[in-house]
């Protein structure tokens, strides 16, 4: 590893970043028009994934509000707003220590939430939600992960239970790997878990959807975000909210959604917390295809012969007996 990207990986897993990989700009070229590195800042030439690890008790204890000894507020904060907080508080620094180098950095917001905004014409169009820049495709670009079915990044070290940012540079930063490790997604197992669990049916079982990072291919389910969305902002049953609130029948209207978001139907407890905290301070009231997927269970016992050592990882790092 040069000594740049060696300062630059050390630095940040110092300052609290559990996973650190490195995509140079080219195993980019095949995302979206207009989504691309390049597209915002034309002198890319790396592309730095972050990883936050969400630990498991705020998984374990996630349920429905009516259950006496379940809830999502671990979840809600731990596992969306802290988590998105320290990430972009990790980007942020490592983005002005490589401007003083003289490298050019750009950041995106860590939640699909400034994608509501940007593209909503595009949205009310097509109800796809899509950001500026995709933190989970970066973080498989940089050999930190692969795809699971359920659309999120999975990881050798923690499975579902991480969430990602990135930074944009002009340098020219030494490039991890591809993942080559044995498959952490193993729907045959677990019974296509997280297409079962989504409270909005929003999961297609059989339909994929495709890109290619570099030259390897890959596929995960045919996501429906609008109605996806209903179980985000807890509108719906099964999503640890107090709402109840029914989604129409067939693929998710996005008028209806947004005019679902003023909804008188919508409970007190829910509309406080949407109207007071969602999205940057705790959020995505749902999340089980996240906490509740078993990837890491499942690809366990391959993982033993697994090199962890070639990954840049807090799990070195513990500084406990």
């Amino acid at each position: 590893m040069d000594k740049l990207t060696r300062a630059v990986v050390e630095t940040l897993v110092d300052w609290g970043a559990d996973l650190v990989g490195i995509a140079p700009v080219e195993r980019f070229e095949n995302a979206p028009e207009g989504h691309r590195p390049t597209d915002f800042l034309p002198e890319c030439r790396s592309v730095i994934s972050v990883g936050m690890h969400l630990f498991q008790g705020m998984a374990d204890v996630w349920g429905e509000w009516h259950e006496p000894t379940k809830t999502n507020t671990p979840y809600l904060f731990y596992g969306y707003g802290l988590a998105n907080w320290e990430s972009s508080r990790l980007v942020n620094r490592m983005a002005k220590l490589l401007e003083y180098k003289g490298y050019k950095t750009l950041a995106f917001m860590p939640t699909w939430i400034s994608s509501m905004t940007k593209y909503f014409d595009r949205t009310i169009q097509t109800g796809k939600v899509m950001a500026e820049f995709s933190h989970r495709h970066a973080a498989v670009a940089a050999g930190l992960a692969e795809f699971g079915w359920n659309g999120l990044a999975l990881t050798p070290e923690f499975g579902s239970m991480q969430r990602f940012n990135s930074l944009l540079t002009s340098a020219e930063l030494e490039p991890t790997p591809l993942y080559d490790g044995p498959p952490l997604c193993r729907p045959e197992e677990c019974g296509r878990k997280c297409v079962r669990l989504c409270p909005a049916e929003a999961l297609s079982e059989s339909e994929a959807q495709r890109c290619k990072i570099g030259e390897r291919e890959m596929e995960y389910a045919l996501r429906d975000d609008i109605r996806c969305a209903y179980a985000v902002t807890g509108l719906i049953k099964g999503t640890g909210s107090h709402s109840d609130l029914q989604i129409p029948e067939g693929p998710g209207q996005p008028l209806h959604f947004f005019a679902s978001m003023g909804s008188e139907q919508i409970h007190p407890f829910t509309r406080a917390m949407l109207d007071n905290c969602f999205g940057l301070i705790c959020g995505d009231f749902c999340g089980k295809c996240l906490h509740m997927c078993p990837s890491l269970m499942l690809s366990r016992e391959d993982l033993r012969d697994y090199d962890f050592s070639r990954r840049n990882s807090s799990l070195k790092r513990n500084p406990l007996p």
